[in-house]
C-alpha cells in the first residue's frame, strides 16, 4: 500500500508537470524514477505483472493531475494568452537546467546540428498552424469527425505522450505550439457536458487522441530506452532542440495569431509577460531545488522498488 501511494503521488506530480509546462519526463528525472519508469515500460512484455504493478499507480496519478489542471490552464490561456504563455515559457526555461549536467562538456558540431534539427522539427508545426487560414488547415472550429481530423489527433496524441517520457518536453507547450490546446479543451468540455449531437463527435475525436497517446507512450518509451542506451548524449541534445523550438513558436502559432490583433496596451502586455516569465523561471528553479533536495535525502533508500 505504501509503494502504491508513493507511486500515485509521483504520478500526480508528473501529471502536474506535464500540464504546467515543466514536463513530466523532467520531473521523473528529478524524482529519481526516470530510469525505472522507462525500464518498466520497455520490459512490459517480459515482466508484465511487475511492470504493471509499478506503472499503474503512476499512470493513475498522472491522469488525475492532467485532468485537474487542464481546464483552469485553458481558461488562463483564453483570457490572458501572452501572460499565461510567458509563465509556461518561464517554467520550461527553468527546467532546462537539468540539461546542464546531462550535456556538460559534450558540445560538439554534431550535437549543435541535432539541437538545430530539433528546433526545426517543432518549427514546422508552428509555421503550419500560423498560416493555417491561408492553407485551410484545421481552421474550422466546428467539430468534424473526419478521417483527417482523427488521423491528426492520433498523431498529436502520439507525440504529446513524449512529455511523460522525454525529459524537458512539456505537453502543454507542445499543444500550445501547434495550436491544439484550446481545440482539445473544447472537445473535453463538449464531452463532459453531453452537448447534444456533438457529444459523439467529441468522444470519437478524444478517443483518437487517447489511443494515440497510449500507443505513443509505450512506443516512445521503447524508443527512449534504446536511444538512451545507445546514443544517450545525442538524444539529450535533440530533446534540448525540441524544447527550444517549443519555446520559440509558443508565441507564433495558429492559436496565438488572433491575440496579436487584440492587444490594447502593448507596453503593459509586454511588461506583465516579462514579469510572468521571470516568475515562471524562479518557480521552476525553486521546485527543482526542492525536488533535488528530496532526492538526495531519499537516495540509497528504495531505488529498487520497480
Amino acid at each position: 500500500m505504501k509503494k502504491y501511494l508513493k507511486g500515485l503521488i509521483h504520478g500526480l506530480l508528473i501529471g502536474f508537470a506535464f500540464i504546467s509546462a515543466m514536463g513530466g519526463g523532467t520531473l521523473a528525472v528529478i524524482l529519481g524514477i526516470y530510469d525505472d519508469l522507462v525500464a518498466a515500460v520497455s520490459s512490459l512484455r517480459k515482466s508484465f505483472k511487475k511492470s504493471v504493478k509499478y506503472l499503474a499507480p503512476i499512470l493513475v496519478g498522472a491522469i488525475i493531475g492532467i485532468v485537474a489542471l487542464f481546464w483552469p490552464i485553458g481558461q488562463f490561456l483564453e483570457f490572458q494568452p501572452f501572460i499565461s504563455t510567458s509563465l509556461f515559457v518561464g517554467l520550461t526555461l527553468g527546467g532546462l537546467i537539468v540539461f546542464r549536467e546531462l550535456t556538460k562538456g559534450q558540445f560538439k558540431p554534431i550535437h549543435i546540428l541535432l539541437v538545430i534539427l530539433g528546433i526545426g522539427l517543432v518549427a514546422v508545426f508552428g509555421v503550419l498552424s500560423w498560416f493555417a487560414p491561408e492553407l485551410n488547415l484545421g481552421t474550422n472550429q466546428t467539430l468534424n469527425l473526419s478521417a483527417l481530423e482523427i488521423f491528426l489527433l492520433f498523431i498529436i496524441g502520439f507525440f504529446a505522450s513524449s512529455a511523460l517520457i522525454a525529459p524537458g518536453i512539456s505537453g502543454t507547450m507542445f499543444l500550445i505550439s501547434i495550436g491544439y490546446y484550446n481545440k482539445l479543451l473544447l472537445l473535453i468540455k463538449t464531452f463532459l457536458t453531453f452537448s447534444g449531437t456533438d457529444w459523439g463527435i467529441s468522444f470519437g475525436l478524444l478517443a483518437a487522441f487517447g489511443i494515440g497517446f497510449i500507443v505513443g507512450f509505450f512506443a516512445i518509451s521503447k524508443l527512449m530506452d534504446f536511444l538512451l542506451k545507445r546514443f544517450r548524449i545525442p538524444t539529450y541534445f535533440t530533446i534540448l532542440g525540441l524544447i527550444i523550438g517549443q519555446i520559440i513558436i509558443s508565441y507564433f502559432n495558429g492559436e496565438m495569431r488572433p491575440a496579436y490583433g487584440l492587444v490594447q496596451n502593448p507596453i503593459l502586455e509586454i511588461s506583465l509577460s516579462i514579469l510572468m516569465l521571470i516568475i515562471g523561471v524562479v518557480l521552476s528553479l525553486v521546485l527543482l531545488k526542492l525536488a533535488n533536495k528530496k532526492k538526495r535525502l531519499s537516495s540509497g533508500g528504495d531505488h529498487d522498488e520497480a
